[in-house]
């Protein structure tokens, strides 16, 4: 009994220290139209509690980044948790809207996500329900990046530099894996050097060949806590993350929360649980520290945390 009590508290404490530096670039705390389960406030006083290094907060209808600028020189407690943020090109600020890029990174945002919920494969193939008419809002405009030729668009191409001038991360959001690659390709050639997809198995519906075919191109793959970690949310059996995984490669694969729905945990328990699980199917150490934290900083231009495992 004491030899499992032992075992028990020495992974306890693996966890501790693996989510002691972890990095989130996946948060969906509020205030947002969206029900959440926390505010900003409460994700940081959560982060720093348990020592995480950073935290990218993502709303799907505007940029929080002058939130955050308020909210990282105001705030009481640990200096050391980074507060990032980024841009998204739904349709409530404006769609593939180049001057909405323009001011958010002049503010300091970290990151351009491509359209999500209002994604035309968002809105057609992936999800399939009608989010906006449930939250009250008009009918969204399917966006895509490509015309009708199936060429990136000219104002696409403007953001694509926005992006490599301010040396920031694209993101894919919810397009279909058919339009990332297009959208790399052209993005690499713009000069853009940092690249995601978040949860490329669902919604996006990459397979493992285009895992290794983005992650060849320079695209990091994030894959969310809330996809493999018990709960509603829940779509993949967490057996699953070995592959994807192996298909990527160590070097490109990230872990996320995309967590602060009413319906799962909170951020950082889920961050936790899923570091457990990491733990279960034979990751080490080093490589859980990898996914959860040191692949986010050098995707998006954090220096690593300095307090070793």
């Amino acid at each position: 009994m004491g030899d499992q009590q032992d075992a028990i508290q020495s992974r306890s404490e693996i966890v501790d220290s693996l989510l002691r530096g972890a990095v989130d670039l996946h948060c969906h705390s509020g205030p947002s139209i969206m029900e959440r389960k926390l505010d900003h406030m409460e994700e940081i006083r959560d982060a720093e509690a348990a020592g995480l290094h950073a935290v990218l907060f993502k709303d799907h209808f505007y940029s929080n980044t002058p939130v955050m600028q308020v909210l990282q020189r105001f705030r009481q407690g640990n200096a050391n948790l980074t507060l990032l943020s980024g841009v998204p090109l739904n349709n409530q600020l404006g769609g593939l809207n180049p001057f909405a890029v323009e001011h958010g990174l002049m503010l300091g945002a970290r990151m351009v996500w491509m359209p999500t919920l209002c994604a035309h494969n968002h809105l057609t193939t992936a999800f399939r329900y009608n989010l906006h008419g449930r939250l009250g809002l008009r009918e969204p405009t399917r966006l895509s990046v490509l015309d009708e030729r199936g060429r990136i668009k000219p104002e696409v191409k403007d953001i694509l530099d926005l992006i490599a001038e301010h040396d920031a991360v694209l993101c894919g959001g919810h397009l279909h894996v058919s339009e990332m690659f297009p959208l790399f390709t052209e993005a690499r050639a713009r000069g853009v050097t940092r690249m995601l997809v978040s949860h490329p198995t669902y919604w996006i519906e990459a397979k493992a060949e285009d895992l290794k075919a983005l992650a060849a191109l320079g695209v990091y793959l994030e894959h969310c806590a809330c996809m493999l970690i018990e709960g509603p949310s829940r779509k993949f059996p967490f057996e699953a993350l070995r592959g994807y995984v192996d298909a990527a490669g160590l070097d490109h694969t990230i872990i996320g929360s995309d967590l602060g729905q009413t319906f799962n945990p909170k951020p950082v328990p889920g961050f936790r649980a899923v570091i457990e699980l990491c733990l279960e199917l034979g990751f080490t150490a080093q490589e859980i520290r990898a996914m959860t934290s040191t692949n986010a900083c050098r995707l998006i231009g954090i220096d690593p945390p300095d307090d070793p495992l």
